[in-house]
């Protein structure tokens, strides 16, 4: 079968993503397992190692690892500048994004045409429905951070905006993810002092996940009678702090390639009349989706040990040709389950674990995005066959057989060659979310971290730094933890941004 000798360039030429190609040292090996870019892996390493200006100059308009796409850039920067604390500035590059996602929310229809003929890394890049609300996540952050409570209640009410939408349309993202989200801009009405939408935001939440998912405020008691100034007196006044927490990295796309079973009978229809092309580009996808329906980890996810080349199986048919699509899988970042505490002044504690997943919600941004990006594949890849077998044939009747063979086998190796799967994303999101809430008395506290690397390993410490806590009000902290799992020979750091 001719298409497989094409199909053996794709371990060579296989690639796609968001970046410009630059000349880096050669990645380790278990950055390669992964699936991770150059550009990937250096940016990391800079955000692991504390450089975050290092890692901002990457990504600034001018920088070597700056993604081509203009929303995409926007993002980076955001993330860049907001774990560097130029918080300012940050808000900036997430406004920018978030306007640019607004004007190419409606598709347009010469765009889509473009795609098909080309890939869909050709469109100009739309965030997902988790990337999306992402961005008014660090939009609520970025305000608590510079103190502006009524700024990121306004974020707030734009996340409420979009999980309201994107539920009307009954294609939701996590449901996990949704509650935290809902959660978070409770909190947030809350610390500006707008406690109807706070009420309203918390009840969501609750409703999607139980009461006991977060940590949910405790219901305002009754005020009790007191007997005398000594009694009152014990009672010293108090205030809430809510940490957030975000470790590791988002799942990735990876690049890969679906091989897809043509007959002999659809095979013959490529290069004829365009209908008769046509009818047969939407037979394939049919049946292709279908069959990818039956096995959807397989096609959602990949593995280390996955090759980068799959194979839709159709023992059914006699098969004549396999059509090259190129495809996209996701790699989740391994490690160990989060366990971790909050420690207070080195004397309180409070454990806590993961309370969103945004691994599983990329993956349903990902299962709603596919039988669309299939289906333009399919309709891309049948375009070249038809081109190359209306060549091929020209060639064969001028020159004869032999030439008209090799440039069919040319042909399907450019077909693959061409194929250029969409990896685009936006990469350094976290992986996951964990909130922890806490009463304290007035005044100064000192928060940490005691997190644990898995059964058995030893536990760091992680200093949050200085939390000032007001009576009646809520204060908040905001860190990442940069491990992943995947990139080697690193110390850890936790940003505090």
């Amino acid at each position: 079968m001719r298409s497989a000798v094409a199909a053996a360039v794709l371990s060579v030429f296989l690639a796609g993503g968001c970046f410009h190609r630059h000349a880096l040292p050669p990645l380790p090996p278990e950055v390669l397992r992964a699936g991770l870019t150059r550009e990937d892996y250096a940016l990391r390493q800079s955000f692991a190692a504390g450089r975050f200006d290092e890692a901002l100059g990457f990504v600034s308009p001018k920088g070597k690892f700056a993604p081509g796409d203009e929303l995409l850039a926007a993002l980076y920067r955001a993330s860049a500048l907001y774990y560097a604390g130029r918080f300012d500035t940050s808000g900036v590059a997430l406004d920018r994004a978030a306007a640019l996602a607004d004007d190419r929310y409606t598709k347009s229809v010469s765009r889509n045409l473009l795609a098909a003929v080309t890939s869909d890394g050709a469109l100009p890049y739309e965030p997902s429905q988790t990337e999306r609300l992402m961005m008014n996540y660090y939009g609520m952050l970025d305000f608590l951070r510079r103190g502006d409570a009524e700024g990121a209640a306004v974020e707030a009410r734009r996340v409420s905006a979009l999980l309201e939408s994107f539920d009307s349309r009954k294609d939701s993202v996590d449901v996990r993810t949704r509650a935290l989200l809902n959660y978070l801009a409770g909190a947030a009405f809350e610390a500006a002092g707008e406690k109807n939408d706070a009420a309203v935001s918390y009840r969501v939440a609750r409703a999607l996940v139980g009461d006991s998912a977060l940590p949910f405020p405790a219901e305002p008691k009754k005020p009790r009678r007191q007997r005398g100034a000594a009694r009152a007196a014990t009672e010293p006044p108090t205030g809430e702090v809510l940490v957030v927490v975000e470790p590791g990295y988002v799942a990735h796309r990876v690049p890969r390639l679906v091989l897809v079973p043509v007959t002999q009978e659809e095979f013959d229809k490529f290069g004829g009349k365009p209908e008769e092309t046509a009818a047969a580009a939407a037979a394939i996808s049919a049946r292709a989706m279908l069959w990818i329906a039956t096995d959807q980890d397989r096609f959602l996810w990949h593995d280390e040990d996955d090759d980068r080349e799959l194979r839709v199986r159709d023992d059914s048919r006699e098969i004549a040709y396999l059509l090259p699509v190129a495809w996209s899988s996701l790699q989740r970042p391994w490690h160990p389950a989060w366990r971790a505490s909050l420690v207070v002044d080195s004397t309180t504690r409070r454990p806590f674990g993961v309370n969103a997943d945004l691994c599983d919600a990329v993956a349903n941004d990902f299962r709603r995005a596919r039988a669309a990006s299939f289906a333009r594949g399919v309709v891309r890849a049948g375009l070249k066959l038809a081109l190359a077998k209306t060549a091929a044939d020209k060639i064969e009747d001028r020159k004869g057989e032999l030439a008209g063979t090799v440039a069919r086998w040319a042909t399907d190796a450019i077909n693959v060659l061409t194929e250029r799967a969409d990896i685009r994303q936006w990469r350094l999101l976290p992986g996951e979310l964990s909130v922890v809430r806490l009463t304290l008395p007035a005044g100064a506290h000192d928060l940490a971290i005691d997190y644990a690397t898995g059964a058995g390993g030893a536990p760091r410490r992680i200093a949050l730094g200085r939390v000032e806590v007001i009576p009646g009000k809520i204060a908040f902290a905001t860190t990442r933890v940069w491990e992943d799992g995947v990139t080697p020979g690193r110390r850890l750091v936790v940003s505090d941004r």
